[in-house]
């Protein structure tokens, strides 16, 4: 079996950093455009939301004065909590409804025509987005007006196509072993980083300057990591990619190759690929709505947090929790199985999660953040099992079904966690978290078996081995 990067004839280990600086600088430049464009929308639909249920819109201009006022932490604020995380709710149907479709061909069509193209795409909707979303806060625009942005993004492939096409260069440059994860952690890395700056800065951008400010800044931002991204060398040699001739049916039949039968895997059994992907699923869907619910919940009672206290500790949640769990991914590395870290991280975001659910002071959020350490640590650990499961011309496919489906659970944990936390919140305020909690514990049962299974198998092959 092939070993070795998948690189280019003529790409040279100049090139080669050039790969990985050029996926650093574009990762890192997508995450602070669009994690600051995304907290002026969300706090913006929050005051907006506000203004309208105390009678304020006759004075056409929403502010963030309610954001930095804990005398507004009272009881009207309850109402517009539910009623805005309804509304986002919406801007994710809105988003993530066409985004689905465009997932799916773009992580097939990436085998065919390589990951330049669908880098630049969604990269491009990005900055579309947010562009109308500057139109929205400069004018003090119904918040309806949103899902304009929201559209654009999704017919562009919303940032999952970005994320399949940059995974799937990881895979193209790297080797089939647990190098493949690092690499893919180091990609969790740059995103907390780019979120970590955004949300450090964005809370006083909106104190200071409103809103129209930071969302000018998302939109230069998204328009350089454009240009970074026309840069960025071709991973996908030509003499790897599927042919062009193959039928439209053909094509749209790799998607589902891999539930079929083990044959169209490079290595171990249907059983195995679904279960990763389903515990895969199940930790993903609670992250897909993190950041807007943690919004929401620290806005209101009983931490009353302003918008720069939430940047602060969203921010340093972000970049703290991502290093660390990069540097206790490579020392588990050395004495443990992908499938065990898998497990071990998903008791630390159990942890996490209980803990921020129950919390009634704000020092047992930081708590919450550190018993979470490596909690994010089962996303690339189980797409780097995925990955060394899948053919090196079928990344592609793979991680089309592994975005598609976070697609999808983005969709479907809008509606339920939402609804859950709307609907709860009068009865126990964090009650969505022990939510998440329960997806999070459902997923390490599910490797379990993956576990057994693979210590049986490199059981059996050292008795080959010692027999021969």
């Amino acid at each position: 079996m092939e070993n070795t990067p998948l690189l280019p004839e003529d790409v040279t280990r100049t090139s080669l950093k050039r790969v990985h600086l050029s996926m650093c600088v574009i990762t890192c430049l997508h995450y602070v455009s669009s994690v600051i464009g995304s907290l002026v929308v969300s706090e913006y639909t929050f005051q907006y939301v506000s203004a309208t249920l105390q009678g304020d819109r006759n004075s056409k201009h929403v502010t963030s004065d309610h954001a930095r006022s804990n005398e507004n932490c009272s009881t009207h604020q309850n109402e517009a909590q539910h009623e805005s995380a309804q509304w986002n709710a919406y801007f994710v149907y809105a988003e993530y409804g066409p985004g689905v479709f465009v997932i799916v061909f773009g992580g097939i069509l990436s085998d065919y025509f390589g990951r330049k193209l669908f880098i630049l795409l969604p990269v491009l909707g990005t900055f579309l987005q947010y562009l109308s979303s500057l139109v929205v806060v400069q004018y003090n625009l119904d918040i309806k007006y949103i899902f304009i942005g929201c559209v654009l993004s999704g017919f562009s492939g919303t940032h999952y196509t970005l994320h399949l096409a940059l995974c799937g260069s990881v895979a193209d440059v790297s080797s089939y072993d647990k190098s493949r994860t690092f690499s893919l952690a180091l990609l969790h890395l740059y995103a907390g980083v780019g979120s970590a700056v955004a949300q450090m800065s964005t809370g006083y951008m909106i104190k200071y300057l409103g809103y129209s400010m930071p969302c000018l800044v998302s939109v230069a931002l998204c328009f350089l990591n454009f240009l970074a991204a026309l840069y960025i060398p071709e991973t996908l040699p030509k003499s790897i990619r599927k042919p062009t001739t193959d039928t439209f049916v053909h094509k749209l039949s790799q998607f589902f190759a891999f539930y079929t039968r083990s044959s169209n895997l490079r290595e171990g059994k249907v059983w195995q690929f679904v279960l990763c992907l389903v515990s895969l699923t199940l930790i993903i869907t609670p992250l897909t709505t993190r950041q807007s619910m943690d919004i929401m919940y620290f806005l209101g009672q009983p931490f009353c947090f302003t918008s720069e206290e939430i940047g602060w500790f969203n921010s340093a949640n972000s970049l703290v929790v991502l290093c660390l769990s990069v540097i206790f991914l490579k020392i588990l590395h050395l004495c443990l199985g992908d499938e065990v870290i898998t497990i071990l991280s998903c008791v630390s975001g159990i942890a996490c999660f209980t803990i921020e659910g129950f919390a009634s002071v704000w020092w047992m959020l930081y708590v919450a953040a550190g018993c979470g350490v490596i909690s994010l640590n089962p996303l690339p650990v189980i797409k780097g099992i995925m990955s060394r499961l899948v053919n090196e011309n079928r990344q592609g496919a793979l991680f089309a079904n592994v975005y598609f489906l976070e697609a999808v659970c983005r969709l479907a944990g809008s509606s339920v966690f939402f609804n859950i936390y709307a609907d709860t919140q009068y009865l126990m305020r964090g009650f969505v978290y022990l939510v998440y909690s329960g997806f999070f514990a459902v997923g390490a049962i599910l490797m379990i078996p993956l576990l057994f299974s693979n210590r049986r198998d490199l059981r059996k092959s050292k008795e080959i081995s010692v027999q021969v």
